[in-house]
């Protein structure tokens, strides 16, 4: 089982979410996001994607996500180089990856680590805040997609840039952080590199029935 795991928070996790984050929290959004792909991972749990559409503004807790380390992970889209498609990865941390896999479902991926590194985070599953939705619809990298109504014509787009359709906004991390190996995947799929809130609804059942392990959040350096 995992154990419960603290950390502690300097400010309320209440603030208005519906306006993009204000120059401090900027800052410690960018310094989290600038960590290494199994640094931001977890650290990115609890944090919370504000997608805006026209007049409309969908708000969802980050739960579960998994990190790509890049050249030396072969699982990673940019192991074997950069193309056309995946060149968001190589952007500056925030920047916006997503990808269409089987012909039926779009991945949103985060760009960490220095820019000019190729590392990323996918966005595997999160809870929908405000009642708006089901606590469901965002579970799973499809659904959320498709809820947040993100596809391939967003990838390359920085979540910090004025005017974002999606941004990234801080909060608390869960109080019980559980790491497993990626699901889905047939290169390094052995690696434990696969985070989630081990309390979250929004994890399907099936993938808590890994054997998890504790992890420890790191908070990136003033």
């Amino acid at each position: 089982m995992a154990r419960i795991i603290y950390w502690r928070v300097s400010r309320p996790a209440t603030l208005p979410l519906d306006g993009p984050p204000g120059p401090a929290e900027e800052r410690r959004l960018r310094r989290g996001l600038a960590q290494g792909p199994q640094d931001a991972a977890p650290w990115l749990l609890g944090k919370w994607l504000v997608r805006r559409r026209g007049r409309s503004v969908l708000v969802a807790r980050i739960v579960e996500t998994e990190a790509y380390l890049g050249d030396g992970d072969p699982a990673a889209h940019s192991f074997r180089g950069r193309t056309p498609r995946n060149t968001p990865v190589w952007g500056p941390p925030g920047t916006v990856y997503i990808y269409f896999v089987y012909g039926m479902h779009h991945c949103l991926n985060l760009a960490v680590d220095e820019e000019g590194v190729p590392g990323c985070v996918l966005i595997r599953a999160a809870e929908s805040v405000g009642g708006a939705l089901d606590r469901s619809a965002c579970r799973g990298p499809g659904r959320l997609c498709r809820t947040l109504g993100l596809d391939t014509g967003h990838s390359g787009l920085y979540l910090f840039e004025p005017g974002a359709v999606l941004t990234l906004r801080d909060g608390p991390p869960p109080h019980s952080i559980a790491v497993s190996p990626r699901i889905g995947i047939r290169h390094a799929a052995e690696r434990p590199l696969r985070f989630f809130d081990a309390d979250s609804p929004a994890v399907p059942a099936v993938s808590k029935a890994w054997r998890p392990r504790s992890v420890r959040v790191r908070s990136p350096s003033p």
